[in-house]
């Protein structure tokens, strides 16, 4: 088992998991989204610690010393090719920071992710919880929400898909 491996099944997976029980809660979704953010972290360390280009698992040729110990180009290019990604990450830093004020973040501030219910039969069919229960949104400029619960799901399978790639590249 890789430590990216592992911090994924001893850390991610459990508090995905406690979040999925507990969909309307801030403090665990806003533990999801840190622990999320943190697996890229790991991946990028796992591989630098290896002596493999961390971004050669994304199909990038990144120039420089891929062992500086900054990950946030790596995780910036996750969140190109992952729009659950790229919100996660501005999630992240949003709550970190309160107000984002550098580049273009999708998620400027904490408080546009907020627990409440879309009302009964509103939303896309399909996306959140049936029945119009609270649940976590993130909500944009001119009234665009999202179900957050979405967007982890679509990040950490992402995730999940460069865990494997490299342990395959380290087998």
């Amino acid at each position: 088992m890789t430590d990216a491996r592992k911090f994924n099944d001893e850390i991610v997976e459990p508090t995905l998991a406690e979040f999925g029980a507990d969909f309307s809660c801030l403090r665990r979704a806003f533990l999801a989204v840190a622990v999320v953010d943190a697996l890229a972290a790991q991946i990028y360390a796992q591989a630098v610690e290896n002596r493999m280009n961390p971004f050669d698992l994304l199909g990038w040729h990144q120039s420089g010393d891929p062992s500086a110990p900054n990950d946030s180009v790596f995780r910036h290019r996750i969140a190109e090719n992952c729009t659950g990604f790229g919100i996660i990450l501005d999630v992240a830093k949003a709550n970190k920071h309160a107000v984002l004020t550098r580049g273009t973040p999708i998620v400027k501030r904490s408080d546009q992710i907020v627990s409440q219910s879309k009302g009964f039969g509103l939303g896309r069919f399909g996306e959140g919880r049936f029945g119009g229960v609270d649940q976590i949104i993130v909500k944009f400029g001119g009234g665009e929400e999202i179900y957050l619960e979405h967007q982890l799901l679509e990040a950490h399978s992402t995730l999940l898909n460069l865990v494997d790639l490299l342990e395959q590249r380290l087998a």
